[in-house]
């Protein structure tokens, strides 16, 4: 695993509501928390750390903005308005008895270099491949949130 520094707002999936019907394992809770940590990272090396130790080498990324499947670039231009973000998942369901298929519930937090501040919920899916080994990895990745707030901060 990359070598992150805890940030002073601690775990990104601390408080999330876990399926009751299906245990998600240990090893993808812990790996979903490196990667919203990774995402809100503001390093070169956060993009290179994605590709190696979160997502398979086949992934597909999907955020509001951007498809990737190149996941080292993943990051670039992820902070040219964003000053500091903070990622958090509150809820979370599996669609399958191995939690390899996961939608969760969350909040982001941004502060941006304009000095304006936003804070919105989003909604992802998250398919994974090695639930049940101790080196799981996400194969797909799907986020959708309102990008409205962001774009009306940026305008401001």
């Amino acid at each position: 695993m990359p070598a992150i520094k805890p940030t002073s707002d601690g775990s990104r999936t601390a408080g999330v509501s876990w399926p009751s019907n299906t245990a998600v394992p240990e090893q993808v809770k812990k790996l979903l928390d490196l990667f919203l940590s990774l995402l809100d990272h503001n390093e070169d090396t956060s993009g290179t750390a994605l590709a190696d130790h979160i997502f398979t080498q086949d992934a597909v990324f999907k955020t509001s903005s951007a498809t990737f499947t190149e996941i080292k670039e993943s990051r670039k231009g992820a902070w040219v308005i964003v000053e500091k973000r903070n990622h958090t998942i509150t809820k979370c369901y599996t669609c399958n008895n191995d939690a390899s298929d996961l939608l969760c519930i969350g909040n982001a937090v941004l502060s941006l270099k304009n000095g304006k501040g936003i804070s919105g919920n989003f909604i992802s899916r998250t398919v994974l491949v090695g639930t049940s080994t101790s080196e799981p990895r996400i194969k797909y990745f799907e986020v959708w949130g309102d990008t409205g707030p962001m774009i009306k901060a940026m305008q401001e």
